[in-house]
């Protein structure tokens, strides 16, 4: 049997996830950890300080069991893990003036990144970017709400169950529909 540095994992995952925030639409690929890219993403993310809400299928009982990171109800949580953002991002914590980092980030688990083709602009892009985002109208029109006061906002990251790709938005990101 091999044996997994999980810290190690842990590292590279991070600047992979930090890549993608920090330049909008490109994408990278995470490690597998606990047979799951989500759990991965979990692992980098949770620890005893914050909270999270899971709507998704995973099973965060190892997640629970090495972070003991807090669970939360949507509106609370600094993390949530779920399948489809639209919904959710109408409820989340957008952070305050005082305490931006008050905010909520919002984990969707996709089987592809297929969806509306979005021009991307902001920080991180080089004048602008157009990528396939699997989100509707509706997101795009509540993201840019949501981020529309810098710095108060969301980060939204989408992760691949299949591939373990990720691609993220951050709250600088200004999305338009192509």
């Amino acid at each position: 049997m091999d044996k997994i540095d999980i810290e190690e994992f842990n590292r590279e995952n991070f600047r992979n996830l930090l890549d993608t925030l920090s330049m909008p639409g490109n994408t990278k690929k995470l490690n597998k950890l606990f047979d799951s890219y989500t759990l991965s993403l979990a692992s980098v993310l949770l620890y005893s300080e914050v909270s999270y809400e899971n709507h998704t299928d995973e099973d965060f009982s190892i997640i629970d069991a090495i972070t003991n990171s807090q669970k939360e109800e949507v509106k609370k949580a600094d993390y949530i893990f779920c399948n489809n953002p639209t919904s959710i991002l109408q409820e989340v914590k957008k952070g305050s003036y005082l305490s931006p980092e008050h905010s909520a980030t919002i984990i969707c688990t996709v089987d592809s990144f297929d969806g509306l083709t979005l021009n991307l602009k902001g920080p991180g892009i080089d004048i602008e970017k157009k990528e396939s985002y699997p989100v509707n109208e509706e997101f795009v029109k509540t993201f840019n709400e949501n981020n529309k006061e810098f710095p108060l906002g969301n980060e939204v990251v989408f992760v691949n169950t299949q591939s373990g790709e990720v691609r993220s938005l951050c709250r600088t990101t200004k999305l338009e529909l192509i």
